[in-house]
């Protein structure tokens, strides 16, 4: 039988738990969960600098989808809008800055520039803005982390996923709610663009504030060994530029004895 690397640590401790007994009258063990949680907000305009053209997000898109597979930018099946105006992208890592501190965070709209040495999570994120009509924007959403990449120096769960768009000047007119079934998650306003991406655990829910200064966040929750993505989908009225707060946020979870 071929055990994960996160089944022979658990089940080493067992045996030296075991061992450790029988020498002793009585030994009592308490397990604990501690979840820690990330997050970034970015504000974003077009004097922010680091936003991609069409190729370049592109690019960005393949390369995702090499890391994350189904989980990347457009899901499993996706339909996408013509008329891209602009996108951004970022990177959170978690991180351990001391054996006894796990509360470190380190991130980047240039995801490359992210590489802590004691990272505990990452997940990546973008937002792509497509126009509409005149002064009608939708705004793509996607976050995704994996709890099992090789850079992670412990043994994780990913516990919440999100990401959000609040904005200054314009108004949120429509956004999409979580639609899921037994395939995945579809988020779509009728429309490219869409998409539905898979659901491996947990739960999605979104948060809508439509009007001036409104705003919208997609969140997972959950607890798994694995990759976890989310998208979101909404649409800003607006005169003249963007300018809006973009959030990402992400928390794992891990067991000790104590």
């Amino acid at each position: 039988m071929n055990l994960s690397r996160r089944a022979a640590l658990r089940a080493g401790a067992g045996v030296l738990a075991g061992s450790a007994l029988a020498g002793c009258v009585e030994q009592r063990v308490t397990r604990r969960t501690t979840v820690i949680d990330s997050s970034v907000v970015w504000p974003l305009s077009p004097e922010t600098g680091n936003s991609l053209t069409a190729t370049e997000f592109d690019e960005y898109v393949d390369e995702m989808r090499d890391r994350y597979g189904d989980n990347g930018v457009w899901g499993q099946e996706s339909e996408r809008a013509d008329e891209f105006e602009t996108a951004y992208i970022s990177r959170l890592a978690a991180t351990r800055e001391t054996p006894g501190d796990s509360g470190g965070t380190a991130s980047s709209l240039v995801p490359d520039d992210v590489d802590p040495d004691a990272p505990l999570l990452f997940a990546d994120a973008c937002v792509a803005v497509y126009r509409v009509d005149e002064n009608r924007y939708r705004y793509w959403l996607w976050a995704a982390a994996d709890s099992t990449d090789g850079r992670l120096i412990q043994d994780v769960d990913l516990a919440s996923l999100s990401t959000g768009v609040r904005f200054r000047d314009g108004a949120l007119a429509d956004a999409a709610q979580a639609a899921t079934a037994s395939d995945g998650v579809t988020m779509t306003l009728g429309g490219g663009p869409s998409a539905t991406f898979p659901l491996h655990g947990g739960n999605v829910d979104t948060t809508i504030n439509l009007g001036a200064a409104g705003d919208y966040t997609v969140e997972w929750g959950g607890e798994i060994d694995g990759v976890q993505s989310i998208n979101g989908v909404c649409e800003e009225e607006r005169d003249g530029e963007y300018d809006l707060f973009w959030s990402v946020a992400a928390g794992y979870s891990f067991e000790e004895d104590v």
